[in-house]
């Protein structure tokens, strides 16, 4: 092993300059598939973030959905949850070790005016605290202009999507909502709104009727959605339940603690829900029906795979050329080596080695490459905004440290597999044959 380790190591530098095209390639194929593994993993945890803490969402979503539409796609129809079965999901959760925290929603929509203007809105009723709690520090301060709701102390708040915000007559900040590091503190903007109260008017639960509420805009809310933005309300629950004359909410979203089994929690509180006869009542993960998530990692993962074939295959095919075109030009060294009694097991291994440390070498560098163009992107703090959203997202690139030793392993592999197929070619040739060629 020591003169195997010795020997490879020395031909590789004598030799190295043949195959330094080779090396050049397995560099590069090795930066750019980590540094798209490092993309796509950002990008699936920026999404997974917007859904679980800035939409707040949590881990589980409960809701008695209408249909079995309404099981597969989200906002296809749901059942209230009326006092009684929100009295026994309490208990349900209450009693779950892994909860941390839960948030009623009421779904509400209606018509929204004030002196000058009169539009359509859609939004939501929350239990303010608990919705705190599941967005987290990062994402609590939720608005670009005016304060949250769990800062305001005026009676009837109302949160404005930035398009309705427009509509109505308000000055409408053009910054997007982006959530805060640790250390930061968030910009407070004023907000500036045509005076007197809006007039909210909806049909009631239960019966035909109309009704109606005054309340006061105090904040300013990027969706990030546009569609959304621009008929987006968001107030306390006691306010959103006034306004529709009734006791219900539409879900609970759950909050787990870190490091919880989300599959088994799910499984758990489940059978405690039908234990307690609430058999129409279903609890989804968050990403069940997240169907944005859902398709933006499916196309990520397909085109990281894609990438990664197409890496493998160029890597293969040109450490194979160079291979074929070293190992040819030292047929006689080999014959050499096995005309002093070295077995052919031994040449097998000494070409493996030495395109395993080209390839090594490759890994290293292509790895150590990634790493610091991560660094560099993640200190830079670039923003751009994405089609179809309202707001900037950061530029970054994630450490993926299963891929840079995926990625290294494979091509090592790959490189070893490479060396033994013109090796055992050559190898066919008797030694006198070999050794007596000009």
């Amino acid at each position: 092993m020591k003169l195997l380790l010795s020997m490879s190591l020395r031909n590789l530098w004598r030799q190295g300059r043949k195959s330094l095209g080779t090396f050049v390639v397995m560099t590069v194929s090795i930066l750019a598939l980590c540094l798209l593994s490092g993309y796509m993993q950002s990008n699936v945890e920026l999404i997974r973030d917007a859904f679980m803490r800035w939409g707040a969402r949590g881990h589980l979503v409960i809701e008695r959905p209408a249909s079995p539409l309404a099981r597969q796609v989200e906002g296809a129809g749901q059942r209230p949850l009326t006092g009684d079965i929100q009295a026994r999901i309490e208990q349900v959760l209450e009693q779950d070790p892994d909860v941390v925290t839960r948030a009623r929603i009421l779904r509400i929509a209606g018509m929204v005016s004030n002196a000058r203007v009169s539009t359509i809105f859609a939004g939501i009723g929350e239990d303010v605290q608990q919705i705190r709690q599941i967005k987290g520090p990062a994402y609590e301060y939720d608005v670009v202009a005016g304060t949250p709701l769990w800062m305001e102390t005026r009676a009837q708040p109302l949160i404005l999507g930035q398009g309705l915000a427009a509509i109505l007559g308000c000055d409408v900040p053009t910054v997007g909502f982006a959530p805060l590091q640790p250390g930061d503190t968030p910009a407070s903007r004023p907000l500036n709104c045509p005076p007197g109260p809006l007039e909210l008017t909806a049909a009631t639960r239960g019966k035909a009727r109309i009704n109606a509420v005054r309340a006061q805009p105090t904040g300013i809310m990027d969706w990030g959605i546009k569609e959304i933005n621009d008929r987006l309300v968001v107030m306390p629950m006691a306010d959103a339940q006034a306004l529709l004359n009734t006791t219900d909410v539409s879900e609970y979203h759950v909050l787990l603690r870190d490091g919880a089994g989300l599959d088994a929690a799910r499984e758990r509180i489940g059978a405690a829900l039908q234990a307690q006869g609430l058999d129409d009542v279903a609890v989804f993960r968050w990403s069940d029906r997240a169907a944005f998530y859902q398709q933006v990692k499916a196309v990520l993962g397909g085109f990281l795979n894609f990438i990664a074939l197409i890496a493998c295959a160029i890597g293969f095919t040109s450490l194979l050329n160079a291979s074929y075109m070293n190992f040819a030009q030292r047929a006689r060294e080999f014959a050499t080596l096995r005309s002093l009694g070295f077995p052919r097991r031994f040449v097998l291994a000494l070409t493996a080695l030495e395109n395993s440390w080209l390839a090594l070498a490759a890994a290293l560098l292509g790895i150590g490459g990634a790493a610091a163009i991560v660094l560099a992107v993640r200190r830079a703090q670039i923003m751009w905004t994405p089609p179809g959203s309202s707001n900037a997202v950061p530029v970054d690139l994630a450490w993926v440290i299963p891929t840079y030793i995926a990625a290294g392993l494979s091509v090592v592999l790959i490189a070893a597999f490479a060396s033994a197929i013109p090796t055992r070619k050559i190898l066919r040739r008797p030694i006198r044959a070999v050794l007596s060629d000009t």
